[in-house]
């Protein structure tokens, strides 16, 4: 009866160690597929981020170039018209010293060198500043393109200011009296162009500045550059 009794027990028992250590198995397996896919969420967000990163970036990037670009192209431009420009213009003095008109004209730093309160503005504050009165507007147009320019529109059109800085010799040098050969030490002066100009939003702003030597046209002895 012993022998019986014991063969028929252990297949038994054999059978329900079997089927624990399967459901174990099947457990360990759920809590590694959770954990694999709780990684692959984690980088998958990751990419994400890092992508959207890179796009604020780049963005940003060309938004500052648009806005140098901008301000370059209205110095550069101004250069060109200052140059071109006549005294003796039909409509009148193309340049005259600023003295609350609102003519076309250039501003003069102080004896003490101290510039104008709205010029020093222009060229060094962080928010938009429009420029003086008087200032000649940029000919081309950089802002509300569409169509294939659309890409290559500014916020707004960039603005530029004009100013005198002198002539472009040191006192009395370059002069001479006489019937021949005269000369005369302002037919020529410096001009400090300022432009200021924003990229495809108003968020960038980029200011350039070039001194440019041109006739005096301030002064009326002096009909063409």
């Amino acid at each position: 009866m012993f022998p019986s009794v014991t063969a028929t027990s252990r297949p038994t028992m054999m059978t329900m160690q079997t089927i624990s250590i399967g459901r174990q198995q099947r457990g360990a397996v759920l809590f590694v597929a959770l954990v694999f896919l709780l990684l692959i969420t984690l980088l998958t967000l990751t990419a994400m981020g890092t992508s959207i990163l890179q796009e604020k970036m780049t963005g940003g990037m060309r938004n500052q170039q648009l806005a140098m670009m901008g301000a370059e192209s209205a110095v550069r431009g101004t250069e060109a018209w200052l140059w071109h420009v006549r005294f003796n213009d039909p409509v009148g003095n193309p340049l005259p010293p600023c003295v609350g008109g609102t003519d076309t004209c250039v501003y003069r730093p102080s004896q003490t060198g101290t510039l104008l309160a709205g010029v020093q503005q222009f060229r060094s504050s962080f928010s938009w500043v429009s420029a003086l009165p008087g200032m000649p507007s940029y000919a081309h147009v950089l802002s509300g393109l569409g169509g294939d320019e659309e890409t290559a529109s500014l916020a707004r059109q960039p603005e530029v200011m004009i100013e005198d800085v002198g002539p472009n010799v040191p006192p009395k040098f370059g002069q001479q009296s006489g019937a021949i050969d005269p000369e005369s030490q302002n037919a020529y002066h410096f001009y400090r162009i300022t432009a200021r100009s924003q990229g495809g939003n108003a968020s960038v702003q980029r200011v350039v500045e070039s001194v440019y030597s041109a006739s005096n046209m301030t002064d009326a002895g002096a009909a063409t550059p």
